[in-house]
């Protein structure tokens, strides 16, 4: 009867043993596995940074294009409008000269 008492008592000892391996497994997983999710968290953030960062910079670069393309169409209208002016100034010129010309000369 000792002997079944002492294998009770082993058997109880190997089950105990058993499920503290058994949490001790758990626990490792469970760390494992939120040490996993959260690099897996780290990871989408500095993804979604380098993202926000390169739509942000492409966003700038289509704003400045725009801006040059303004600035350069602003350039070619002042231009034409100076050449104009320049015309009308000479037509002015003559004109006058010829006023001139013809009411003392």
């Amino acid at each position: 009867m000792s002997n079944v008492v002492q294998e009770v008592k082993k058997a109880e000892k190997d089950a105990k043993s058993i499920i503290e391996d058994s949490e001790e497994s758990r626990e490792e997983i469970i760390s494992d596995a939120e040490e996993e999710a959260n690099q897996i968290v780290e990871s989408k953030k500095e993804n979604m940074q380098e993202r926000k960062e390169k739509e942000l910079r492409d966003f700038r670069n289509e704003i400045e294009e725009e801006k040059e393309d303004i600035i350069e169409e602003g350039e070619d209208a002042a231009a034409d409008i100076r050449k104009e002016a320049d015309e009308k100034s000479e037509e002015a010129k003559d004109f006058l000269e010829q006023q001139f010309s013809e009411d003392f000369l």
